[in-house]
């Protein structure tokens, strides 16, 4: 009995020996000795732009034969406009504080829109910018993505973070930061629109003249460099990824340059 319980010890040692081995092996492929540098240390050392663009998306830019990013200039269009919005939260805060320090994708929106050149063009356009910047964490923790909604009476805060948890839901410390806003009421959204020239309708029943729960309205995505100037406006005849990651990589560059 003896013997057994010591050939019972000696085998349990042994398989401790051996997991503490294994899990020494896998945790040493992950923490970086000295003389080696992480994934994300290489990403964010002091590489050109154009070179953290990886080839994929520069093949992807090229089929759409659009002219090289740096070797153009986006103009300085004006200054993005602020206002009071509500985070998902439902925290007021200023519009600008989502507006600067980031290369800023920014569009209107509502969540019941059924127009396929619409809101759901937009979200899918982003969403593939968002998968392919992710690929090169140093560039993607420089940009961020904001949709505010023009129908506050259904898009809650509660409801804006649903969106922004489903938006967000594999995100890494690299990944884009990608928010959705509302407004308190109709009466603190108009202005905000109007600054921005973002055309939007309330549709009306043919039959009763009642509203309905539609706003027909003018796709738009707002380009806001990180000193917060809207630098390009893309709508559905004038939008692909392929021309907004051509765009974020040229504004890049020109900060790069100190332009």
């Amino acid at each position: 009995m003896i013997q057994n319980l010591q050939y019972k010890y000696l085998v349990a040692g042994l398989i401790f020996i051996a997991s503490t081995l294994l899990g020494y092996i896998a945790l040493s492929q992950y923490i970086p000795s000295s003389g080696k540098v992480d994934a994300f240390s290489a990403l964010s050392s002091s590489k050109p732009i154009e070179k953290e663009f990886n080839k994929e998306l520069q093949t992807r830019i090229a089929e759409q034969k659009l002219a090289a990013a740096g070797t153009y200039e986006l103009q300085k269009i004006f200054n993005a406009p602020d206002g009071d919005v509500l985070d998902s939260k439902g925290n007021a805060v200023k519009l600008s504080q989502y507006t600067s320090g980031k290369y800023t994708l920014l569009t209107f929106f509502y969540d019941m829109c059924a127009d396929a050149k619409g809101c759901p063009y937009a979200f899918t356009t982003m969403h593939t910018v968002k998968n392919y910047l992710e690929k090169t964490p140093a560039l993607s923790k420089q940009v961020r993505f904001v949709n505010i909604s023009f129908d506050p009476e259904r898009d809650t805060p509660m409801m804006m973070a649903g969106l922004e948890k489903r938006a967000n839901r594999n995100n890494k410390d690299f990944s884009i930061d990608w928010r959705y806003l509302t407004t308190k009421n109709v009466d603190v959204l108009i202005p905000l629109i109007d600054a921005y020239g973002q055309n939007v309708d309330i549709a009306l029943d043919k039959d009763s003249g009642k509203r309905t729960m539609e706003y027909p309205h003018v796709l738009k995505i707002y380009l806001i460099d990180p000193k917060g100037v809207i630098r390009e406006i893309y709508s559905t005849t004038y939008l692909s990824p392929e021309m907004l990651l051509n765009d974020i990589e040229t504004l890049m560059i020109e900060t790069e340059k100190g332009v």
